[in-house]
This record gives structure tokens, C-alpha cells and sequence, in this order.
């Protein structure tokens, strides 16, 4: 019964050394955890995007570039005012804002089904940029109006959308 009380008080004596082995092998840490919200982002068109005045003749296509340079192709005239569309952006200061543009657009004369077609949309500045410390910053947009030849003389409106999103 000795050795039987002996062999038990060993058994529980190995038990307790174990546990304390375990225990102390654990460890844990912690970690700080942080986020910022941003402003929610407004986007508003200050300006149209402006091809002037064009006579058709037999066709062709007018440039307003973003950075405001206008270049033609093909036998049309292109004259009048013409400017690239402008639009502000404002969100959180300092912020990255990515740009995407629209592939195409169409332009629907007034009182009419006939349309000319916008492509090619470019913007200055290009794809992404900074907000500024007040939180705003400016951007215009430029495409390329394809004119058919003979295109029905009037007025041409239409619209076309561009998104700006935390980059």
C-alpha cells in the first residue's frame, strides 16, 4: 500500500510539473488596430465640353484635348469657341483620387434623331492625381467628335459621365 500511495503522489507530482510546463510555453501579445474615414467624395461639371461651330463638307472629326489644344481632320471647318469639359472634385485633403472615363458618347440634334458620335476621352490631369490640402482639386476632359459628311445642320446635345473613386 506504500509503494501503491508512493507511485500515486509521484504521478500526481509529474501531473503538476507537466501542467506547469504548458503553461509557461503559452505567450500572447497584443496589436493596435486603426482605421481613418475618408470624406465622402462630390463631383461636379463646372463646364461643358465645347466643339465649337462646324461645317460639315464631307466629314471628318474635331479635337478639344483636355490640356484646351483643338486639332481637326478631314475636309470640315472648325471655328467658335471650343474648350475642354472642366469639373471639381473635393473629398478628403491630400487624398489620391483615381479618373475613369466614358469609352463613348453621342450627341442627338435638337428636334432630330440624328447624332454624332464622341470618343477618345482624355483628361489633364491623366488618370490619377492628388486632392490638395483643401481637399479639391480641378480636372477637364477633352475628346473627339466624329462629323459625318453632309451632317444635318442644327444644334447638338448629349452627355456623357465621368467617376472619380479613392484610389
Amino acid at each position: 500500500m506504500r509503494n501503491t500511495l508512493r507511485i500515486a503522489l509521484f504521478g500526481a507530482a509529474l501531473g503538476a510539473v507537466s501542467f506547469a510546463s504548458a503553461a509557461s510555453a503559452a505567450t500572447s501579445a497584443t496589436a493596435n488596430a486603426s482605421a481613418e474615414v475618408l470624406n465622402t467624395l462630390t463631383l461636379s461639371a463646372t463646364s461643358a465640353l465645347n466643339f465649337g461651330q462646324i461645317a460639315a463638307n464631307t466629314g471628318g472629326s474635331v479635337t478639344v484635348n483636355a490640356d484646351s489644344t483643338v486639332t481637326s481632320a478631314g475636309s470640315l471647318i472648325s471655328t467658335g469657341t471650343r474648350a475642354p469639359a472642366a469639373f471639381t472634385v473635393t473629398g478628403t485633403p491630400n487624398a489620391n483620387v483615381v479618373l475613369t472615363l466614358p469609352a463613348s458618347a453621342t450627341l442627338t440634334r435638337s428636334g432630330g434623331t440624328e447624332t454624332m458620335s464622341i470618343g477618345g476621352f482624355n483628361s489633364n490631369p491623366g488618370g490619377a492625381f492628388q486632392l490638395g490640402g483643401t481637399g479639391s482639386a480641378n480636372f477637364s476632359v477633352g475628346g473627339t467628335l466624329t462629323v459625318a459628311s453632309n451632317q444635318v445642320a442644327g444644334v447638338y446635345n448629349g452627355t456623357f459621365a465621368v467617376s472619380v473613386e479613392y484610389q
